[in-house]
């Protein structure tokens, strides 16, 4: 009997705890406007650019008391993103991709941020020179834009800051590394890595949606 009594108040207690510990949430909608990208991408011979748009799909807004007393505050941003990206490989080729993705950034109240990038799309490249196309009678004729179709996934991550977090200053700069794949390539799976460093512009009342924000206290 005495371990039951023990084991109760043991039981009440520890979920006494939980529930007090637990975070503070409060929910709300509120509309958003997209945000614009644009970025130079690249690795050693080869350059190119890049464009997007980034459509907000939720924010939390997250308060941490640190045990000095410290509030640390920063938000998390989830995107739907589109982007058309470009870059030039000399004597080998051209290459041109359609991707959709979705961004994670992490953003401090100090500007600072993280984000975290996968994507997929479609890539078609452009050879470079001239190709040549022979038909069964020996026909020799210039075939025009010649190339391939691949099925792309790019994964990429970065840093940068965030100049409307301390200066109202409506645009972000970032750099970040990514990995692109594309396949099938001769049977395989081809690997590029890339730079990018670019700039993302937020506009007011662009392309603006309703989204579920959230902040929370810990």
């Amino acid at each position: 009997m005495r371990f039951l009594k023990i084991y109760l108040i043991f039981v009440i207690s520890f979920c006494s705890i939980c529930c007090f510990s637990q975070s503070i949430d409060s929910v709300w909608v509120e509309k958003k406007s997209s945000n614009l990208s644009s970025s130079y991408i690249g690795i050693l011979i080869y350059a190119g650019a890049r464009l997007g748009v980034e459509l907000p799909v939720n924010t939390i807004y997250i308060s941490k008391i640190r045990k000095s007393g410290r509030i640390k505050d920063f938000a998390k941003d989830r995107f739907v993103t589109a982007n058309l990206s470009w870059y030039h490989h000399p004597a080998f080729h051209d290459n041109v991709y359609l991707s959709a993705g979705w961004t994670m950034r992490r953003t401090k109240s100090s500007g600072f941020l993280t984000e975290f990038s996968p994507e997929i799309g479609l890539s078609t490249t452009f050879l470079g020179g001239t190709t040549y196309r022979v038909d069964n009678n020996e026909n020799v004729s210039i075939k025009k834009c010649a190339g391939y179709y691949y099925a792309l996934v790019s994964v990429g991550g970065g840093i940068g800051y965030d100049f409307s977090k301390t200066k109202r200053k409506p645009f972000s700069v970032f750099s970040k590394f990514n990995v692109l794949m594309m396949f099938p390539y001769n049977s395989t799976i081809y690997l590029r890595p890339l730079l990018e460093i670019g700039l993302i512009y937020k506009p007011v009342n662009f392309l603006s949606l309703k989204v579920k924000s959230k902040s929370r206290k810990k």
